[in-house]
Protein backbone atom coordinates (compact mmCIF):
# COMPACT_ATOMS: atom_id res chain seq x y z
CA UNK A 1 0.00 0.00 0.00
CA UNK A 2 1.28 3.35 -1.14
CA UNK A 3 2.01 5.88 2.37
CA UNK A 4 -0.16 8.52 1.24
CA UNK A 5 -3.02 6.83 0.05
CA UNK A 6 -2.95 5.05 3.51
CA UNK A 7 -2.75 8.41 5.58
CA UNK A 8 -6.07 9.08 3.20
CA UNK A 9 -7.63 5.82 4.09
CA UNK A 10 -6.97 5.38 7.68
CA UNK A 11 -8.32 9.14 8.23
CA UNK A 12 -11.57 8.01 6.74
CA UNK A 13 -11.17 5.11 8.69
CA UNK A 14 -11.19 6.95 11.87
CA UNK A 15 -14.46 8.93 11.13
CA UNK A 16 -15.65 5.73 9.35
CA UNK A 17 -15.05 3.79 12.56
CA UNK A 18 -16.47 6.10 15.42
CA UNK A 19 -19.56 6.96 12.83
CA UNK A 20 -20.37 2.82 12.70
CA UNK A 21 -19.97 2.83 16.48
CA UNK A 22 -21.99 5.62 17.60
CA UNK A 23 -24.67 4.66 15.10
CA UNK A 24 -24.30 0.23 16.27
CA UNK A 25 -25.19 1.98 19.81
CA UNK A 26 -28.18 4.28 19.27
CA UNK A 27 -29.66 1.59 16.86
CA UNK A 28 -29.05 -1.13 19.50
CA UNK A 29 -30.48 0.99 22.19
CA UNK A 30 -33.71 2.09 19.66
CA UNK A 31 -34.38 -2.39 18.92
CA UNK A 32 -34.56 -3.22 22.70
CA UNK A 33 -36.69 -0.04 23.08
CA UNK A 34 -39.22 -1.26 20.76
CA UNK A 35 -38.72 -4.97 22.48
CA UNK A 36 -42.04 -4.86 25.58
CA UNK A 37 -40.17 -5.63 29.02
CA UNK A 38 -42.09 -8.40 29.60
CA UNK A 39 -41.94 -10.23 26.63
CA UNK A 40 -39.01 -11.95 27.02
CA UNK A 41 -38.39 -13.42 30.59
CA UNK A 42 -35.15 -12.20 31.73
CA UNK A 43 -35.08 -8.23 30.06
CA UNK A 44 -35.84 -5.79 32.46
CA UNK A 45 -39.58 -4.50 31.67
CA UNK A 46 -37.91 -0.13 32.16
CA UNK A 47 -35.04 1.05 29.66
CA UNK A 48 -33.19 4.04 31.21
CA UNK A 49 -33.04 6.85 29.15
CA UNK A 50 -30.39 7.35 26.45
CA UNK A 51 -29.22 10.09 28.54
CA UNK A 52 -27.76 7.23 31.14
CA UNK A 53 -25.71 5.88 28.49
CA UNK A 54 -23.45 8.73 27.80
CA UNK A 55 -21.05 7.56 30.13
CA UNK A 56 -20.75 3.96 28.26
CA UNK A 57 -20.95 6.30 25.09
CA UNK A 58 -17.49 8.05 26.43
CA UNK A 59 -15.93 4.89 27.38
CA UNK A 60 -16.67 3.55 24.30
CA UNK A 61 -15.35 6.66 22.15
CA UNK A 62 -11.84 6.48 23.97
CA UNK A 63 -11.65 2.89 24.29
CA UNK A 64 -12.03 1.88 20.41
CA UNK A 65 -9.89 4.02 18.81
CA UNK A 66 -7.24 3.31 21.36
CA UNK A 67 -7.58 -0.78 20.63
CA UNK A 68 -8.18 -0.03 16.94
CA UNK A 69 -4.45 1.54 16.54
CA UNK A 70 -2.72 -0.98 18.80
CA UNK A 71 -3.99 -3.89 16.93
CA UNK A 72 -2.42 -1.64 13.66
CA UNK A 73 -6.02 -1.18 12.37
CA UNK A 74 -4.48 2.75 11.10
CA UNK A 75 -0.88 1.32 10.26
CA UNK A 76 0.91 2.29 6.86
CA UNK A 77 0.68 -1.06 5.78
CA UNK A 78 -2.23 -1.66 3.88
CA UNK A 79 -3.97 -5.27 4.84
CA UNK A 80 -6.60 -7.47 2.37
CA UNK A 81 -10.12 -7.03 2.92
CA UNK A 82 -10.44 -10.47 4.47
CA UNK A 83 -7.14 -10.33 6.86
CA UNK A 84 -8.93 -6.58 7.87
CA UNK A 85 -12.20 -8.57 8.96
CA UNK A 86 -10.60 -11.14 11.24
CA UNK A 87 -9.02 -8.14 13.23
CA UNK A 88 -11.82 -5.86 13.06
CA UNK A 89 -13.49 -8.84 14.79
CA UNK A 90 -10.63 -9.62 17.18
CA UNK A 91 -10.76 -5.46 18.33
CA UNK A 92 -14.05 -5.49 18.79
CA UNK A 93 -14.36 -8.41 20.85
CA UNK A 94 -11.21 -7.37 23.22
CA UNK A 95 -12.98 -3.55 23.30
CA UNK A 96 -15.98 -5.06 24.48
CA UNK A 97 -14.44 -6.53 26.77
CA UNK A 98 -13.04 -3.59 28.47
CA UNK A 99 -16.37 -1.80 27.94
CA UNK A 100 -17.90 -4.67 30.03
CA UNK A 101 -15.31 -3.91 32.81
CA UNK A 102 -15.63 -0.47 32.66
CA UNK A 103 -19.95 -0.98 33.42
CA UNK A 104 -18.96 -3.68 36.21
CA UNK A 105 -16.40 -1.33 37.90
CA UNK A 106 -18.30 1.65 37.83
CA UNK A 107 -21.28 0.19 38.49
CA UNK A 108 -23.64 1.36 35.91
CA UNK A 109 -26.00 -1.98 36.70
CA UNK A 110 -28.74 0.08 34.71
CA UNK A 111 -27.25 -0.72 31.78
CA UNK A 112 -28.93 -3.36 29.85
CA UNK A 113 -26.92 -6.42 28.77
CA UNK A 114 -29.23 -7.13 25.54
CA UNK A 115 -28.05 -3.65 24.85
CA UNK A 116 -24.51 -4.08 24.56
CA UNK A 117 -24.69 -7.40 23.31
CA UNK A 118 -26.45 -6.45 20.26
CA UNK A 119 -24.09 -3.23 20.26
CA UNK A 120 -21.51 -4.86 19.41
CA UNK A 121 -22.49 -7.41 17.86
CA UNK A 122 -23.93 -4.30 15.16
CA UNK A 123 -20.45 -2.59 15.22
CA UNK A 124 -18.77 -5.27 13.49
CA UNK A 125 -21.06 -5.25 10.89
CA UNK A 126 -20.73 -1.80 10.29
CA UNK A 127 -17.61 -1.31 11.11
CA UNK A 128 -16.94 -3.45 7.88
CA UNK A 129 -19.60 -2.06 6.14
CA UNK A 130 -18.37 1.41 6.29
CA UNK A 131 -14.39 0.65 5.70
CA UNK A 132 -15.38 -1.34 2.47
CA UNK A 133 -17.58 1.60 1.20
CA UNK A 134 -14.93 3.86 2.31
CA UNK A 135 -12.47 1.90 -0.02
CA UNK A 136 -14.77 1.48 -2.85
CA UNK A 137 -15.65 5.55 -2.84
CA UNK A 138 -11.35 6.54 -2.04
CA UNK A 139 -9.89 4.41 -4.15
CA UNK A 140 -9.56 5.39 -7.76
CA UNK A 141 -13.46 5.93 -7.79
CA UNK A 142 -13.74 1.91 -8.71
CA UNK A 143 -10.66 2.37 -11.29
CA UNK A 144 -7.56 0.32 -10.67
CA UNK A 145 -4.36 2.01 -10.81
CA UNK A 146 -2.31 0.17 -13.28
CA UNK A 147 1.24 -0.43 -12.16
CA UNK A 148 4.02 -1.82 -14.74
CA UNK A 149 6.69 -3.92 -12.59
CA UNK A 150 10.39 -3.73 -13.96
CA UNK A 151 13.74 -5.26 -13.22
CA UNK A 152 15.06 -8.29 -12.50
CA UNK A 153 13.35 -11.83 -13.18
CA UNK A 154 13.18 -12.79 -9.59
CA UNK A 155 12.32 -9.52 -8.08
CA UNK A 156 9.69 -8.59 -10.72
CA UNK A 157 8.11 -11.72 -9.80
CA UNK A 158 7.90 -11.21 -6.05
CA UNK A 159 6.93 -7.43 -6.31
CA UNK A 160 4.16 -8.34 -9.09
CA UNK A 161 2.78 -11.03 -6.48
CA UNK A 162 2.38 -8.15 -3.66
CA UNK A 163 0.68 -5.43 -6.09
CA UNK A 164 -1.66 -8.06 -6.99
CA UNK A 165 -2.43 -9.12 -3.41
CA UNK A 166 -3.28 -5.94 -3.46
CA UNK A 167 -5.70 -5.33 -6.03
CA UNK A 168 -8.46 -4.41 -2.94
CA UNK A 169 -6.63 -1.46 -2.43
CA UNK A 170 -7.10 -0.43 -6.43
CA UNK A 171 -3.92 -1.68 -7.93
CA UNK A 172 -3.39 -3.79 -10.71
CA UNK A 173 -0.37 -5.22 -12.93
CA UNK A 174 -0.33 -3.90 -16.10
CA UNK A 175 2.43 -6.39 -17.16
CA UNK A 176 6.09 -7.06 -16.59
CA UNK A 177 9.38 -5.46 -18.22
CA UNK A 178 12.72 -7.32 -17.97
CA UNK A 179 16.33 -5.21 -17.52
CA UNK A 180 17.28 -7.30 -20.30
CA UNK A 181 19.05 -9.89 -18.94
CA UNK A 182 16.01 -12.65 -18.96
CA UNK A 183 12.69 -13.01 -21.02
CA UNK A 184 8.92 -14.05 -20.23
CA UNK A 185 8.16 -18.02 -19.61
CA UNK A 186 4.65 -19.46 -19.95
CA UNK A 187 4.54 -20.47 -16.49
CA UNK A 188 4.28 -16.53 -15.48
CA UNK A 189 0.90 -15.05 -14.50
CA UNK A 190 1.27 -11.82 -16.22
CA UNK A 191 2.83 -11.25 -19.91
CA UNK A 192 6.31 -9.37 -20.57
CA UNK A 193 5.86 -6.28 -22.44
CA UNK A 194 9.10 -5.35 -22.91
CA UNK A 195 12.47 -3.80 -21.96
CA UNK A 196 13.72 -0.88 -19.63
CA UNK A 197 14.21 1.25 -23.34
CA UNK A 198 10.20 0.57 -23.59
CA UNK A 199 9.01 1.83 -20.60
CA UNK A 200 7.74 5.31 -22.17
CA UNK A 201 5.92 3.51 -24.65
CA UNK A 202 4.49 1.05 -22.53
CA UNK A 203 2.91 3.64 -19.97
CA UNK A 204 1.18 5.14 -23.02
CA UNK A 205 -0.17 1.57 -24.38
CA UNK A 206 -1.15 -0.02 -20.97
CA UNK A 207 -2.65 3.71 -19.48
CA UNK A 208 -0.34 2.30 -16.39
CA UNK A 209 -0.09 5.33 -13.77
CA UNK A 210 2.98 4.02 -12.05
CA UNK A 211 5.98 2.31 -13.11
CA UNK A 212 7.66 0.26 -10.57
CA UNK A 213 11.36 -0.73 -10.59
CA UNK A 214 12.75 -3.73 -8.50
CA UNK A 215 16.23 -4.30 -9.95
CA UNK A 216 18.02 -7.42 -9.88
CA UNK A 217 20.42 -7.93 -6.96
CA UNK A 218 23.83 -6.09 -8.00
CA UNK A 219 22.50 -4.70 -10.98
CA UNK A 220 21.77 -1.02 -9.22
CA UNK A 221 23.99 0.92 -11.64
CA UNK A 222 21.04 0.10 -14.80
CA UNK A 223 19.05 2.76 -12.88
CA UNK A 224 21.68 4.96 -14.31
CA UNK A 225 21.60 3.71 -17.82
CA UNK A 226 17.69 4.78 -18.15
CA UNK A 227 17.83 7.72 -15.33
CA UNK A 228 16.98 9.37 -19.02
CA UNK A 229 13.82 7.34 -19.26
CA UNK A 230 12.60 8.02 -15.60
CA UNK A 231 12.89 11.28 -16.41
CA UNK A 232 10.97 11.43 -18.87
CA UNK A 233 7.98 9.47 -16.89
CA UNK A 234 7.98 12.21 -14.32
CA UNK A 235 7.75 14.72 -16.50
CA UNK A 236 4.33 13.11 -18.30
CA UNK A 237 3.11 12.48 -14.84
CA UNK A 238 3.82 8.95 -14.24
CA UNK A 239 4.54 8.11 -10.45
CA UNK A 240 8.06 6.07 -10.57
CA UNK A 241 8.71 3.73 -7.52
CA UNK A 242 11.92 2.31 -6.60
CA UNK A 243 12.14 -1.23 -4.61
CA UNK A 244 14.60 -1.09 -1.59
CA UNK A 245 15.01 -4.71 -1.55
CA UNK A 246 18.73 -4.64 -3.23
CA UNK A 247 19.85 -2.98 -0.09
CA UNK A 248 21.61 -5.83 2.51
CA UNK A 249 19.40 -7.62 4.77
CA UNK A 250 19.83 -6.10 8.47
CA UNK A 251 17.91 -6.23 12.16
CA UNK A 252 16.96 -2.41 10.98
CA UNK A 253 13.46 -1.08 9.85
CA UNK A 254 13.55 1.40 7.18
CA UNK A 255 11.65 4.22 6.63
CA UNK A 256 11.62 7.29 4.75
CA UNK A 257 12.06 11.04 6.43
CA UNK A 258 13.48 14.37 4.70
CA UNK A 259 15.54 17.16 6.47
CA UNK A 260 14.39 20.17 5.13
CA UNK A 261 12.23 20.62 1.47
CA UNK A 262 14.79 19.03 -0.90
CA UNK A 263 16.81 16.47 1.16
CA UNK A 264 15.51 12.98 1.15
CA UNK A 265 16.61 10.58 3.84
CA UNK A 266 16.34 6.92 4.10
CA UNK A 267 16.62 6.12 7.77
CA UNK A 268 17.98 2.33 9.62
CA UNK A 269 16.57 2.05 13.07
CA UNK A 270 16.59 -0.98 15.06
CA UNK A 271 15.17 0.79 18.06
CA UNK A 272 11.19 1.74 18.60
CA UNK A 273 10.01 5.05 16.60
CA UNK A 274 6.75 5.41 17.22
CA UNK A 275 6.61 8.90 18.63
CA UNK A 276 2.92 8.48 19.94
CA UNK A 277 3.29 5.33 21.81
CA UNK A 278 6.36 6.72 23.50
CA UNK A 279 4.99 10.32 24.32
CA UNK A 280 2.17 8.12 26.36
CA UNK A 281 4.92 6.32 27.91
CA UNK A 282 6.61 9.09 28.68
CA UNK A 283 3.30 10.89 29.98
CA UNK A 284 2.42 7.50 32.12
CA UNK A 285 5.86 7.49 33.56
CA UNK A 286 5.36 11.17 35.05
CA UNK A 287 1.76 10.28 36.11
CA UNK A 288 2.83 6.81 37.96
CA UNK A 289 6.08 8.56 39.45
CA UNK A 290 4.46 11.89 40.88
CA UNK A 291 1.87 9.17 42.31
CA UNK A 292 4.38 7.04 43.88
CA UNK A 293 6.60 9.73 45.46
CA UNK A 294 3.30 11.02 46.95
CA UNK A 295 2.04 7.72 48.23
CA UNK A 296 6.04 6.44 49.20
CA UNK A 297 7.16 9.81 50.95
CA UNK A 298 6.97 8.20 54.62
CA UNK A 299 8.51 5.07 53.57
CA UNK A 300 11.65 7.25 51.63
CA UNK A 301 11.82 9.18 54.88
CA UNK A 302 12.00 6.24 57.08
CA UNK A 303 14.82 4.87 54.63
CA UNK A 304 16.89 8.12 54.75
CA UNK A 305 16.70 8.56 58.40
CA UNK A 306 17.57 4.46 58.62
CA UNK A 307 20.82 4.91 56.10
CA UNK A 308 22.21 7.95 58.21
CA UNK A 309 21.61 6.16 61.65
CA UNK A 310 23.01 2.78 59.91
CA UNK A 311 26.36 4.48 58.11
CA UNK A 312 28.22 7.95 58.41
CA UNK A 313 28.04 9.75 55.11
CA UNK A 314 25.56 10.76 52.77
CA UNK A 315 22.45 8.96 52.46
CA UNK A 316 21.71 8.79 48.66
CA UNK A 317 24.36 7.18 46.65
CA UNK A 318 25.33 9.10 43.51
CA UNK A 319 27.72 7.52 40.42
CA UNK A 320 27.31 8.85 36.64
CA UNK A 321 26.04 6.01 34.36
CA UNK A 322 24.74 5.86 30.51
CA UNK A 323 21.97 6.40 29.66
CA UNK A 324 20.00 7.14 26.04
CA UNK A 325 22.74 6.28 23.42
CA UNK A 326 25.37 6.43 26.19
CA UNK A 327 24.41 10.37 27.32
CA UNK A 328 25.85 10.57 31.15
CA UNK A 329 23.28 10.98 33.68
CA UNK A 330 23.62 11.35 37.65
CA UNK A 331 22.16 8.17 38.80
CA UNK A 332 20.46 7.91 42.13
CA UNK A 333 19.74 5.09 45.02
CA UNK A 334 19.69 4.76 48.74
CA UNK A 335 23.35 4.49 50.17
CA UNK A 336 23.81 0.73 51.01
CA UNK A 337 27.65 0.33 50.85
CA UNK A 338 30.79 1.99 53.02
CA UNK A 339 31.73 5.52 51.95
CA UNK A 340 34.78 4.12 50.71
CA UNK A 341 33.31 1.45 48.85
CA UNK A 342 34.55 2.38 44.93
CA UNK A 343 38.38 2.45 46.76
CA UNK A 344 37.92 -0.84 47.81
CA UNK A 345 36.57 -2.39 44.80
CA UNK A 346 39.94 -3.28 43.22
CA UNK A 347 40.79 -5.54 46.19
CA UNK A 348 37.21 -7.34 45.44
CA UNK A 349 37.85 -8.20 41.61
CA UNK A 350 38.91 -11.68 42.66
CA UNK A 351 35.58 -12.15 43.85
CA UNK A 352 33.56 -11.03 41.26
CA UNK A 353 31.08 -13.71 39.95
CA UNK A 354 29.83 -11.98 37.39
CA UNK A 355 31.72 -12.28 33.46
CA UNK A 356 31.89 -9.83 31.35
CA UNK A 357 32.50 -5.85 32.50
CA UNK A 358 29.68 -6.33 35.05
CA UNK A 359 30.47 -6.29 39.07
CA UNK A 360 28.83 -8.63 41.23
CA UNK A 361 29.73 -10.66 44.29
CA UNK A 362 27.61 -12.09 47.15
CA UNK A 363 28.27 -11.12 50.65
CA UNK A 364 30.13 -7.48 49.17
CA UNK A 365 31.97 -6.99 52.72
CA UNK A 366 31.23 -3.14 51.96
CA UNK A 367 27.65 -3.45 52.56
CA UNK A 368 26.55 -2.66 55.97
CA UNK A 369 23.47 -4.67 57.35
CA UNK A 370 20.82 -2.15 56.85
CA UNK A 371 22.23 -2.04 53.14
CA UNK A 372 21.85 -5.56 52.56
CA UNK A 373 17.98 -5.09 53.86
CA UNK A 374 17.76 -2.78 50.61
CA UNK A 375 19.13 -4.45 48.64
CA UNK A 376 17.19 -7.52 48.52
CA UNK A 377 13.91 -5.79 48.87
CA UNK A 378 15.46 -3.38 46.45
CA UNK A 379 14.11 -0.66 48.08
CA UNK A 380 17.43 1.05 47.60
CA UNK A 381 15.85 1.53 43.69
CA UNK A 382 13.42 4.04 45.17
CA UNK A 383 15.26 7.13 44.50
CA UNK A 384 15.29 6.27 40.56
CA UNK A 385 11.45 8.15 40.49
CA UNK A 386 13.49 11.38 40.79
CA UNK A 387 15.54 9.85 37.66
CA UNK A 388 12.33 9.13 36.08
CA UNK A 389 10.68 12.69 36.40
CA UNK A 390 13.66 14.60 35.16
CA UNK A 391 13.94 12.13 31.81
CA UNK A 392 16.73 10.09 32.59
CA UNK A 393 14.93 6.89 33.13
CA UNK A 394 12.13 5.19 32.14
CA UNK A 395 9.99 2.55 34.22
CA UNK A 396 10.78 0.08 32.16
CA UNK A 397 14.23 -0.40 29.75
CA UNK A 398 17.88 -1.73 29.96
CA UNK A 399 19.52 -1.08 33.56
CA UNK A 400 21.51 1.95 32.93
CA UNK A 401 25.23 0.74 33.24
CA UNK A 402 28.47 2.48 34.28
CA UNK A 403 30.23 4.25 32.50
CA UNK A 404 33.65 1.78 32.82
CA UNK A 405 30.91 -1.08 32.08
CA UNK A 406 30.00 0.18 28.55
CA UNK A 407 33.82 1.20 27.57
CA UNK A 408 34.01 -2.69 27.63
CA UNK A 409 30.82 -3.12 25.62
CA UNK A 410 31.32 -5.37 22.09
CA UNK A 411 29.65 -3.90 19.37
CA UNK A 412 26.65 -5.69 19.29
CA UNK A 413 26.07 -4.81 23.14
CA UNK A 414 26.23 -1.21 22.86
CA UNK A 415 23.04 -1.82 21.20
CA UNK A 416 20.94 -1.75 24.59
CA UNK A 417 21.61 2.13 24.91
CA UNK A 418 19.54 2.73 22.23
CA UNK A 419 16.34 2.64 24.57
CA UNK A 420 16.00 4.44 27.74
CA UNK A 421 17.47 3.00 30.85
CA UNK A 422 14.68 1.94 33.04
CA UNK A 423 13.66 0.72 36.49
CA UNK A 424 13.19 -2.97 35.45
CA UNK A 425 14.03 -4.91 32.60
CA UNK A 426 13.57 -8.82 31.54
CA UNK A 427 16.43 -9.18 32.97
CA UNK A 428 15.04 -8.10 36.65
CA UNK A 429 12.30 -10.85 36.20
CA UNK A 430 14.27 -13.66 34.80
CA UNK A 431 17.46 -14.15 37.24
CA UNK A 432 18.95 -10.94 37.58
CA UNK A 433 22.76 -11.73 38.92
CA UNK A 434 21.93 -15.17 38.24
CA UNK A 435 22.46 -14.76 34.38
CA UNK A 436 25.24 -14.78 32.63
CA UNK A 437 26.53 -11.62 31.20
CA UNK A 438 25.51 -12.43 27.66
CA UNK A 439 22.30 -13.46 28.68
CA UNK A 440 21.49 -10.08 30.20
CA UNK A 441 22.77 -8.24 27.56
CA UNK A 442 21.01 -10.64 25.38
CA UNK A 443 17.51 -10.20 27.16
CA UNK A 444 17.78 -6.17 26.71
CA UNK A 445 18.02 -6.77 22.73
CA UNK A 446 15.29 -9.17 23.00
CA UNK A 447 12.96 -6.24 24.91
CA UNK A 448 14.15 -3.00 22.57
CA UNK A 449 13.34 -5.67 19.77
CA UNK A 450 9.76 -6.30 20.85
CA UNK A 451 9.20 -3.77 22.52
CA UNK A 452 5.57 -1.84 23.49
CA UNK A 453 3.04 -0.71 25.72
CA UNK A 454 1.55 -3.99 26.50
CA UNK A 455 5.39 -5.72 26.82
CA UNK A 456 6.24 -3.07 29.35
CA UNK A 457 3.01 -3.46 31.39
CA UNK A 458 3.78 -7.49 32.01
CA UNK A 459 7.28 -6.47 32.45
CA UNK A 460 5.97 -4.15 35.47
CA UNK A 461 3.79 -6.82 36.53
CA UNK A 462 6.16 -9.62 36.88
CA UNK A 463 8.35 -7.54 38.54
CA UNK A 464 6.33 -7.73 41.67
CA UNK A 465 6.77 -11.11 42.55
CA UNK A 466 10.59 -10.88 41.26
CA UNK A 467 10.88 -8.02 44.16
CA UNK A 468 9.43 -9.14 46.46
CA UNK A 469 10.76 -13.40 46.25
CA UNK A 470 14.33 -11.48 45.94
CA UNK A 471 15.06 -13.69 42.88
CA UNK A 472 18.59 -12.83 42.15
CA UNK A 473 19.24 -9.83 44.28
CA UNK A 474 22.90 -9.14 46.12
Amino acid sequence: MIAERARLINAAYVVSDVLATVLSLALAYTLRGVIPGDSIPFLSPLLPPFAWYLPVLACILLVWPLVFYALGLYGRQGRTLSSETSVILGAVAIAGLLLIAFIFTARQIFISRPVIVVFLLLDFVSVVGLRRMVRGLLIGGGQPRRVLVAGGRQEVADAAALVNAHRDWGLEVAGLVTDGRWHGTAQSEFRVLGAYQDLLRLVQEQHAGEVLIAPATGQLGDLHDIAAVIAQLEEQGTVVRLSMNFLPRSISHLSFDQLGEDFPLLTFSNSPGNEVLLAVRRVADVVIALSLLALLSPVLLAIAIGVKLASPGSVLFRQVRCGLHGRRFTFLKFRTMRTDAERLKPLLEQFNEMDGPAFKMTNDPRVFPFGGFLRRTSLDELPQLLNILRGDMSFVGPRPSVVEEVNQYAPWQRRRLSMKPGLTCLWQISGRNELTFDEWMRLDLEYIDNWSLWLDLKIAFKTIPAVLLGRGAR
